[in-house]
């Protein structure tokens, strides 16, 4: 087992060292982790509330 962190919330989680992710952890240091409930958080598009189109003419002559 491997302990890692995520970088947004700093949860640590254990993850199996068989595993493609873990091991890409371990070979490329720089990549970073984030576990899935940040992961599905960010994956989701936020909802914005409705905003009315305006569209202003500009009369110039």
């Amino acid at each position: 087992m491997r302990k890692v962190t995520c970088v947004i919330c700093d949860t640590e989680v254990m993850l199996d060292e068989n595993t493609l992710l873990a091991k890409r952890l371990k070979n490329n240091p720089i990549r970073t982790f984030m576990c899935d409930e940040c992961k599905s958080r960010l994956d989701t598009p936020r909802q914005r509330p409705a905003q009315p189109y305006h569209h202003e003419k500009s009369h110039d002559a």
